[in-house]
């Protein structure tokens, strides 16, 4: 209705956007000096995103894409969540979408050092299990891609339109590193996950599950644990790895894994870490054995991106 129109707020965003859109102009006007398509530059605008939810949804409140690298998904979320509380807006439609296999993009996270590359002499290992969070043999990240989308409301308007909820979100902190353009940063991660607990009025031992961004990254993972584990110390709860199973979708693996732990809390189960070879310098309970049961009342989600964009986030099961 017009009325719920125009109190529908989009944050859908992506980290990488319509990249692929410009590299095919630009190779179709090298290669055959033939100008771009007239929708090329729209489709290559991140914005447009969320531009074209609104055209199909017909929603006419707050819009803006959110864009933190591999944390997209998770602050799409956070700012939907803003406008919210501030009442310019009673629906956030929030998540992102990316599609990195793009071939510069790929060919650039190999000369970073970044993406997944075999040990000598094990090249033919099977691809499942390439993605190895928190493993003492992983070897960078598996590139993925994908969306998830989820749905914010206020209390009051779920309730007034009937719509069943079976999670809150309870607290949030973002934190930037200023320190460097991709190498995580121990003392901002750490306050990112104090501030998302205090946000939600929580003490450490309140958290029941913490689902981790863990992108496989020999630096990444361990930075995370060790914050992990100087916020928690000898209590840190059981961790959950998703990228294990799906790979990093980049924006969109934030809010996919989001979804996972939603999903997780209301089938009370934690998902499991895979291909987990135990890393002696991380002493962790990455749930290896398979799903497990698991009543969960709040969980905590890590998400970090490059440019040092860091967001954690608490959910909370409803009664």
């Amino acid at each position: 209705s017009p009325d719920i129109a125009r109190r529908t707020a989009v944050t859908y965003s992506s980290a990488i956007g319509g990249l692929d859109a410009v590299l095919h102009a630009d190779r179709r006007l090298q290669a055959e000096n033939k100008l771009p398509h007239p929708y090329a530059n729209p489709n290559s605008c991140i914005n447009m995103i969320g531009g074209k939810i609104a055209i199909e949804t017909g929603a006419r409140g707050p819009i803006t894409a959110t864009i933190t690298a591999c944390a997209t998904g998770l602050t799409s979320m956070i700012v939907g969540s803003m406008f919210l509380a501030q009442n310019r807006a009673d629906v956030a439609i929030c998540g992102a979408v990316d599609f990195a296999l793009v071939e510069p993009i790929v060919a650039g996270f190999y000369t970073m050092n970044g993406v997944y590359s075999p040990k000598e002499g094990r090249e033919n290992e099977p691809p499942e299990t390439a993605s190895r969070p928190f493993s003492l043999d992983r070897r960078g990240f598996v590139i993925s891609e994908g969306a998830g989308a989820v749905i914010l409301a206020t209390r009051e308007f779920a309730e007034a339109h009937g719509l069943p909820y079976t999670t809150e979100l309870a607290g949030w902190g973002m934190t930037s590193d200023a320190h460097h353009f991709v190498a995580p940063y121990f003392d901002t991660i750490k306050q990112c996950m104090e501030n998302a607990l205090a946000d939600a009025s929580l003490q450490p031992a309140d958290i029941a599950a913490i689902n981790a961004h863990a992108a496989s990254t020999r630096v990444g993972d361990k930075t995370e644990f060790e914050a992990m584990k100087a916020l928690f110390g000898d209590k840190l709860p059981p961790v959950s790895a998703n990228k294990s199973l799906i790979g990093h979708a980049m924006g969109a693996s934030s809010v996919i894994e989001t979804i996972f732990a939603l999903r997780g809390m209301e089938e009370n189960i934690l998902p499991p870490t895979i291909n987990y070879t135990p890393d002696p310098e991380i002493e962790i309970d990455c749930v290896v054995e398979g799903k497990r049961p698991l009543q969960q009342e709040f969980v905590l989600k890590n998400s970090f991106g490059f440019g040092g964009c860091n967001g954690c986030a608490v959910f909370k099961k409803s009664n």
